[in-house]
């Protein structure tokens, strides 16, 4: 094994951390892209909800406003009939007709107060939503923008890193990258870890003098009995 195999393994280690900072913070970005795209979504979800709510709410109010004038016109028909009786059975009964009407138009007029009273609180909370929804496609979309241009820059950063990756990936030994790569997708964290008074840098499991003197040897690459991870002599 050649003297200088940890030495690129860690150079490759050095690369993949890197690359993999970059790779979260672009999947953060991507999350928070996400997340300002859903809630602008939202918003315009319940724009359509409140717009079909004044729009039943006005079709109420239409109704309501032809009841109170066909109340109206009724309750001046009986009253203008109740003037007409001859007896007092025709006035008892037409005077019992034109309440009945007359109640009736009040609680039509009490029904057309409730539909304006809806329609001015519809309105009002559309009128609101929309100020909301354009104060954050502006803010969002400043946001938006930041993201995305972080976002490419991101991205050529990590293409620049892994086509680096591949070249110092071809300079290290086969099995000594192979066995890299097994102890990478195994791990948590870092594939390599120092040799730190006897014990592993990465589980801080003590390491037996023996291994400790192969370690130090350099000659074949030495993995941690506990965690896995290839030890190697802290600089």
């Amino acid at each position: 094994m050649e003297g200088n195999t940890v030495e690129r393994l860690l150079q490759l280690q050095e690369i993949d951390t890197l690359i993999g900072d970059r790779q979260a913070r672009l999947a953060a970005l991507r999350a928070e892209s996400d997340q300002l795209v859903a809630e602008l979504a939202g918003l315009e979800k319940e724009t359509i909800a409140l717009n079909a709510r004044l729009e039943t709410v006005e079709g109420e109010l239409r109704h309501a406003e032809r009841t109170v004038q066909a109340g109206r016109a009724t309750l001046k028909r009986l009253q203008l009939r109740a003037q007409e009786v001859h007896n007092m059975r025709e006035h008892t009964a037409a005077r019992a007709e034109v309440d009945a009407a007359r109640q009736n138009l009040e609680a039509a007029e009490d029904d057309l107060l409730d539909a304006m009273q809806d329609q001015e609180s519809a309105r009002s909370a559309l009128s609101d939503l929309e100020g909301d929804i354009a104060s954050r496609q502006q803010e969002y979309g400043e946001r938006l923008a930041d993201l995305d241009e972080e976002r490419q820059r991101l991205e050529e950063e990590i293409a620049v890193d892994l086509d680096r990756r591949s070249n110092r990936a071809l300079r290290i030994d086969e099995r000594a990258r192979s066995l890299y790569d097994t102890v990478r997708k195994g791990t948590a964290d870092s594939p390599l870890a120092p040799l730190v008074d006897g014990v592993c840098g990465h589980c801080y499991t003590a390491i037996p003098l023996q291994t400790q003197q192969v370690i130090r040897a350099g000659r074949v690459l030495v993995v941690c009995e506990t965690c896995g991870v290839i030890l190697h002599v802290a600089d």
